[in-house]
């Protein structure tokens, strides 16, 4: 899964690498650079829970960590895995993008509406 796949005009082509030893997926902007990010996951036969998002320090706000979700998402279709978020950034970028959850061993919860005023005091 090392082979860059379509990046957005402007955004740097990541080298994205599954490495099952540690769990784990890796981005790097070189095939042989720093570490950029990475997706900690457990993963069985017909699942894969997705459960740590990181960005490394220096490498923050260039869409990196959207980047790698979005290949994970792609390496588990692939592979015929359903998809478990567990991580809060993985969860968010998956509401943002519904085109996506066709992997999901579940939907996503809806978010609670907003919780009404303050209740009304005793007279």
């Amino acid at each position: 899964m090392s082979q860059p796949g379509h990046i957005p005009a402007g955004r740097p082509a990541l080298h994205v690498d599954d490495v099952a030893a540690l769990n784990r997926y890796e981005a790097r902007l070189a095939e042989d650079g720093p570490l950029a990010a990475l997706v900690s996951y457990e993963r069985s036969t017909t699942w894969m829970a997705l459960l740590h998002t990181e960005v490394q320090e220096g490498f923050e706000g260039q869409g990196i960590s959207s980047q790698l979700v979005a290949r994970v998402i792609e390496d588990a279709r692939a592979r015929g895995l359903a998809v478990i978020p567990r991580c809060p950034f993985v969860i968010r970028w998956l509401e943002r993008h519904p085109d996506q959850q066709d992997v999901l061993s579940h939907p996503l919860p809806t978010p609670d509406p907003d919780p009404p005023g303050e209740p009304p005091r005793p007279a």
